[in-house]
């Protein structure tokens, strides 16, 4: 069933379930606040252990110092993406604020996610969520990155799906000027 909900003053959003998502979230004023291998380990451990909790089967992610990627296809409820995003974001907010002795300090601004429509797109978006901390100059090669599904994806994905992943050239129009 597809459900449109739109909020005030925050992206609409689309629930659809049993369809594959890509989401964007950014911090406040896109500050640097994930600074420390600490918090983006926090983050990264939250999202998939959410993302289990709530049924969402991950595909891709990297976590970024000001930002996130990920693709994960949704459940039969997926209103849920809401409460996955709320849980992520309170529980990874607390965890930077208590490391930064900065109680109550708002972290996380939004989120925007977009259903994925045809296998060209995903393999499009999975490209530009691996390859996102090479694209903003956090390492160059993607290997070397330890908060993103890189290496996994390397070492359990088939060959053929690797190749079609990183042989499409198509460029994702996701913002990410954070």
């Amino acid at each position: 069933m597809d459900i449109y909900k739109p909020h005030l003053n925050s992206p609409p959003h689309w629930f659809v379930s049993n369809t594959t998502y890509i989401v964007t979230g950014s911090i406040l004023y896109g500050k640097p606040l994930l600074n420390s291998d600490a918090k983006l380990i926090n983050f990264c451990e939250t999202l998939i252990e959410r993302a289990s909790i709530l049924n969402w089967s991950m595909d891709a992610w990297a976590v970024m110092p000001t930002h996130y990627h990920f693709i994960a296809r949704s459940p039969e409820n997926a209103f849920s993406l809401k409460a996955l995003i709320q849980a992520v974001h309170s529980i990874n907010s607390k965890f930077v604020n208590g490391m930064d002795r900065t109680p109550g300090r708002k972290v996380w601004y939004n989120y925007w996610d977009s259903c994925i429509q045809s296998e060209h797109s995903y393999h499009a978006r999975m490209r530009y969520v691996m390859m996102n901390p090479v694209k903003h100059g956090l390492v160059q090669n993607p290997e070397d990155y330890p908060f993103s599904s890189y290496k996994y994806f390397i070492e359990n994905s088939e060959p053929d799906f690797q190749k079609a992943v990183f042989s499409c050239t198509d460029e994702a129009k996701i913002e990410d000027n954070f």
